[in-house]
């Protein structure tokens, strides 16, 4: 298969489909790039999106709470994202604080009710007993000389020992009046000299535990608060899960383990990420195959065997355009497999293509298209519809000449769909390659192809069993080109060159 970038805009279309998580975006690219032709799994694919949409008929709240619950889910999923991702070293620490994160520690997490016993010792009584332990060492000794050894001291008496210990006056320690004396006669600045080591020290010891609450209290606040939301998305797959099987859905058992607490969840959240990385996977793709199936004009495929390949799209559109300027169209390639689309620049050649190939995806991925759609399983999908698709340093003609080349190395169905086929090169080579290739392409009984071309000498010459396609247009009375942004059958040699020319200033 071409790369999905060739085929479809992904951003656009997950924003067209509504899709609330980053998750479901994820998935849907992981989706559409697993191309499948088995017959049983694409018609697993499409009943799967015909039941659900049978299941929206019936009860019409039933997609508009799923809904709900996909958009809170796409806010825990921004808020939880740092803990299922890469954390920074600063985060872990942070963590480290309050939960075991040492390899030898983590089973510590799990034993019941010890994370939140930690937690208090933490946060509440290691720093309590920091902010007493300065007035216990000023205080100790009292207490010990008092009620240990039974010495009477009197509380006034020990603290003037304790000044003319701090002040360096040891006689006055032999001599209580003299302490009592040095005590009154001291002034502010010598106390505060000799006092402020002592003073400075205390107010540290009550700081600094003050400051050490306050952070782990912040940290424990944010793991409560994360192990509420991880608790909140288990609550809401079970949510889903229930209001699936009430309507005759099955969903995969939570992969989340039970909760005993906030810290337990983000504990096994950050040490055991995949199970929540499942859960979000697996909500993510429910809400891309219910979100396609709410959209009125995507329908499942109908999918049929044939002795040669078959496609035929009835309605199908490009999505990008605006609804209120949509024009569908129809195309079937049974009898007829191949097709010569021509038109003028703007003339809507390039949609065509491109609602073809976007239908064809959906299809091959999800069971579902644009419009209605019968078709045959393809092998393959082949797209080019600008430059960038053809990968590779070589000239662009170069790379179309190896691309084309590669359409005819297969022996299963394929879908083949180009823009202007060779337009690279000079137009006497151009046409010589184009017929070149589609005579061998044309030949193919298992390829079903559509090229635009601009080459009409390519598309009168071509033998009937080809499509003749247009994207039609008119001139007015004025001459100017009038767009119909429709698809019929027949040729359409009008040009836009002039209109062009003349938007640009390069004509008057």
């Amino acid at each position: 298969m071409s790369s999905i970038d060739a085929i479809v805009d992904v951003p656009a279309l997950s924003e067209w489909l509504g899709l609330q998580t980053m998750i479901s975006k994820d998935c849907l690219v992981k989706q559409l790039t697993d191309w499948t032709y088995h017959e049983q799994r694409l018609h697993q694919l499409s009943a799967k999106c015909k039941r659900f949409k049978a299941a929206f008929e019936k009860d019409p709240t039933f997609f508009g709470k799923c809904h709900t619950l996909f958009q809170e889910v796409a806010q825990i999923e921004k808020q939880l994202n740092a803990l299922v991702q890469n954390e920074s070293k600063l985060e872990k620490e942070s963590y480290n604080e309050l939960l075991f994160m040492k390899p030898i520690l983590q089973p510590l997490n799990f034993i019941p009710f010890l994370l939140p016993i930690w937690a208090v010792i933490r946060v509440y009584l290691l720093p309590g007993l920091s902010l007493l332990f300065p007035i216990l060492i000023l205080i100790a000794p009292y207490l010990i000389l008092s009620f240990v050894f039974h010495i009477p001291i009197t509380f006034t008496n020990y603290m003037n020992l304790l000044h003319s210990m701090i002040s360096g006056n040891v006689q006055a320690v032999m001599d209580p009046q003299a302490a009592q004396k040095l005590q009154t006669s001291i002034s502010p600045v010598a106390f505060l000299k000799q006092f402020g080591v002592i003073l400075a020290t205390c107010i540290q010891g009550i700081v600094q535990p003050y400051w050490s609450y306050k952070h782990l209290n912040s940290i424990d606040d944010i793991i409560k608060e994360n192990g509420r939301l991880v608790i909140r998305c288990k609550e809401i797959y079970m949510t889903l899960k229930e209001l699936l099987q009430k309507h005759g859905f099955t969903m995969f058992a939570c992969p989340l383990p039970e909760f005993s607490n906030e810290r337990d969840a983000v504990a096994r959240i950050i040490l055991e990420s995949s199970y929540f990385k499942m859960t979000l996977k697996y909500i993510g793709a429910l809400e891309v195959v219910m979100s396609m199936a709410n959209q009125e004009e995507i329908h499942p495929v109908r999918w049929v065997k044939s002795t040669k390949p078959t496609c035929i799209m009835k309605d199908t559109y490009d999505f990008q355009v605006d609804k209120k300027k949509r024009k569908t169209i129809t195309v079937s390639f049974h009898h007829k497999s191949h097709a010569l689309l021509t038109g003028p620049n703007k003339g809507g050649k390039s949609t065509v293509l491109r609602a073809m190939a976007c239908s064809a995806l959906l299809a091959h991925t999800y069971g579902c298209a644009f419009g209605k759609a019968t078709m045959t399983p393809f092998r393959k999908l082949f797209v080019c519809l600008k430059p960038d698709d053809l990968p590779g340093s070589k000239s662009r003609f170069e790379r179309e000449i190896e691309f084309t080349a590669n359409t005819l190395t297969y022996k299963e169905p394929i879908l083949v769909l180009i823009d202007e086929l060779y337009h690279s090169t000079n137009p006497p080579d151009a046409l010589r390659s184009c017929q070149i290739y589609t005579n061998q392409l044309w030949k193919k009984p298992n390829v079903v192809s559509v090229i635009s071309t601009h080459l009409f000498e390519l598309v009168e010459k071509s033998n009937t069993s080809i499509q003749r396609l247009c994207v039609p247009a008119k001139l007015d009375k004025e001459g100017t080109v009038q767009f119909m942004h429709v698809l019929r059958q027949g040729i359409c040699k009008i040009s836009s060159v002039d209109l062009l020319l003349k938007s640009n200033g390069l004509l008057c």
